[in-house]
């Protein structure tokens, strides 16, 4: 009887071990997932590999991991911030968004003609300008569901998307268009300088702005690394329609009939639309993301 005594004894002990561990491991579990009411911030983790990619590999070769932005053909922002409200355990509502705001002064020195047609000897310049202007906003709004208790958790989700671009390329000449000098000297440049024809000069480009609209569904995961301190990565399947309003120029010339110089507006392309169906990512594909 005693001996029974004591192995029932140490059984009951043994098994209150167990559940003192189980309940430990379970609630340290819980600490380093999320749970109803949390907010999370996450944020993109290109910018960090590409970085590293220029360091290690050389500055093309990291860009595998970025996917393609779903609004493709135009240059809208990738990296992106994240935030999430966990409506309960499993369900989450979360939001998406980047934004770029650019602008770009270029500046070269040209021949003063003024100072080269009084002496063919002058050295004399003055400073053409180019000023370009871009600004892109991408957003996602949309929910997730959420599966798993541990340190892996697979993340579902569906988001509505929605994009706007536009951009503007400003120039500003040092020498003067006149009676006179009809065709001035500017720096000429493939990508910046687009001449009408041979005696005008262009004064701005403009793109009056590109929308899209459309829908994506994401399935992905995230690993937790430290309480509530998470990596995710994500693939999707997104639909997109893209409205591109025209794009116009705007010149200069001199008139030689009027005998003043004129400008003029000419529409460069009409609107015009696209669609898109593909696996892309929005804001890429590899993100860290913290609860609170």
């Amino acid at each position: 009887m005693i001996l029974f005594g004591f192995s029932v004894v140490a059984q009951e002990n043994t098994e209150n071990i167990e559940t003192k561990i189980k309940c430990k491991k379970e609630k340290k579990e819980r600490v380093l997932l999320h749970e109803k009411g949390d907010w999370a911030i996450g944020a993109d983790m290109l910018p960090l590999l590409r970085t590293l990619g220029t360091v290690f590999w050389g500055a093309n070769n990291i860009t595998g991991f970025q996917g393609t932005p779903y609004f493709s053909g135009m240059p809208y922002p990738t990296v992106s911030i994240m935030s999430k409200y966990m409506v309960t355990n499993k369900l989450a509502v979360r939001a998406n968004m980047g934004i770029t705001i650019e602008s770009i002064t270029d500046a070269n020195n040209v021949r003063d003609d003024v100072a080269f047609f009084e002496n063919n000897s002058s050295v004399a310049i003055v400073t053409d300008y180019v000023q370009k202007n871009t600004s892109g906003l991408s957003i996602a709004l949309g929910s997730e569901y959420r599966y798993g208790k541990k340190r892996v958790v697979g993340v579902f989700g569906a988001d509505l998307l929605l994009g706007y671009y536009g951009a503007t390329v400003k120039y500003t000449y040092g020498n003067i268009m006149t009676e006179v000098n009809q065709k001035p000297t500017i720096f000429q440049d493939a990508y910046y300088q687009t001449p009408t024809s041979k005696y005008t000069r262009t004064l701005l480009n403009k793109n009056n702005g590109a929308f899209s609209i459309g829908a994506q569904l994401t399935a992905g995961m995230e690993v937790f690394v430290a309480p509530k301190i998470a990596l995710g990565g994500q693939v999707n399947l997104s639909y997109v329609f893209t409205y591109n309003r025209q794009t116009h120029r705007e010149s200069e010339g001199y008139n030689v009939l009027s005998g003043v110089v004129e400008q003029r507006t000419d529409i460069q392309t009409p609107a015009r639309w696209s669609s898109k169906f593909s696996t892309n990512n929005l804001g890429g594909a590899l993100y860290i993301v913290f609860y609170f």
